[in-house]
């Protein structure tokens, strides 16, 4: 089975999750530790986008003043701008920037080590979430709002911030945030059966209006908002490696590396050719070499192929005294010892070929006489010169007692 989108909405330890397809209608809603997900997306292929909704109880949103400098110094000077909202180490905050209006920006501010391991433990499953948000952050902001689920709420003041706490702590909460005074709040209930006159303090009962929820349950809610423009935890160092399908990353390393495999082939078959090419080129200037050797009056040899057939169909007297079995045993025996053939000579008296030969190593020329001798003929090693980075040498090869 397979459906398109995962929402995670985060909460501690404590997750809980919705399945969408491929026209965002709720597929599998479900809660509980990773372990738990793990096991119910082992049922089906990996989404192709994953989003994760932090809880705001964990993460600090906050809309700062920030001069009107290049966009470079403001961000110099984020860490100090939200230093003093802060609980905790600023050094120890990963901080996220979000929108810009005017001198007003949004930023995100989370424990480092925190979202490092969120991301490490998605990672363990084959998940890398393409959005990394927080709840809050998709709430309205231009009315008192206070939503409220089971076990949290999350409570949008208008103009002014934004919060998260325990569901059970809406009366005190609201009390120490408005010291009593009444607030009429838009609210919208996601409770199995909690009696929200209950949760909250008389006065704001009376002069708030409870909203229809327009979904089943508080995730299915915040996906529906609007995510473009919101802040993302994915950026600097927690930027996504690639612009692939965040849920599938598995197939997309896989794509990646099939792509890598792909390149490396198509340049070892490129080095490969060039290597060939090289090589043809040098036997073709060793076919030249043996030809004027055999043939110096022949100035001008055109079309090798041919001229080397019509010679030896000819059936003259190298043929006969095995210029052709020579030819044919030492042609390959120079490419596989790496030697230049420098220049030939055949004296058709003595019926020996005399080869003046280059390489890098004398004992190349010494393997070579080698298996013109295991070939059947009589080689002869002559003069042998070390030069800087090479050798040359000559090679008297007799044709006449070979068997």
């Amino acid at each position: 089975m397979a459906f398109e989108n995962l929402v995670i909405h985060w909460r501690e330890q404590e997750l809980k999750w919705l399945l969408l397809d491929d026209a965002q209608l709720p597929l599998r809603e479900g809660q509980g530790a990773l372990a738990v997900l793990a096991e119910v997306l082992a049922e089906y292929e990996l989404p192709v986008h994953t989003h994760v909704l932090l809880s705001g109880e964990s993460v600090l949103l906050k809309t700062i003043e920030v001069p009107p400098k290049p966009t470079r110094q403001v961000l110099d000077a984020v860490p100090y701008l939200v230093e003093e909202y802060l609980a905790c180490d600023v050094m120890d905050c990963f901080i996220a920037i979000g929108e810009r209006r005017g001198n007003d920006l949004t930023v995100g501010v989370i424990d480092e080590a925190f979202l490092t391991a969120c991301l490490g433990q998605l990672k363990t499953i084959g998940l890398d979430p393409g959005f990394v948000g927080i709840d809050l952050d998709l709430m309205s902001s231009d009315q008192c709002l206070l939503l409220v689920d089971d076990d949290v709420a999350l409570l949008s003041q208008g103009n002014a911030e934004m919060v998260a706490f325990e569901t059970a702590q809406i009366l005190t909460r609201l009390d120490l945030l408005y010291h009593g005074d009444p607030l009429a709040l838009h609210i919208v209930d996601f409770t199995e059966g909690q009696a929200l006159e209950g949760l909250l303090p008389r006065s704001f009962v009376e002069q708030s209006q409870q909203l229809p929820a327009s979904a089943r349950s508080l995730l299915q809610y915040l996906n529906q908002q609007p995510k473009t423009k919101r802040l993302n935890f994915r950026q600097a160092q927690f930027a996504q490696a690639s612009q692939g399908p965040s849920g599938n990353s598995w197939l997309w390393q896989l794509g990646k590396v099939a792509l890598f495999v792909m390149v490396l082939q198509l340049l070892f078959t490129g080095a490969q050719g060039l290597y060939l090419l090289d090589q043809a080129s040098n036997m073709a200037a060793e076919a030249k070499t043996l030809y004027q050797g055999l043939y110096p009056n022949d100035r001008n040899p055109r079309d090798l192929g041919r001229r080397w057939r019509s010679r030896l169909n000819a059936g003259g007297q190298q043929d006969q005294l095995g210029v052709t079995s020579v030819l044919d045993t030492v042609s390959p025996a120079l490419v596989a010892a790496r030697l230049q053939l420098d220049n030939l000579n055949f004296n058709a008296g003595r019926g020996d070929l005399m080869l003046q030969l280059s390489g890098e190593r004398s004992e190349q020329i010494m393997g070579l006489a080698e298996v013109l001798n295991a070939a059947g003929f009589q080689s002869e090693i002559g003069t042998i010169s070390q030069e800087k980075s090479s050798v040359r040498g000559s090679l008297r090869v007799r044709m006449g007692d070979r068997p």
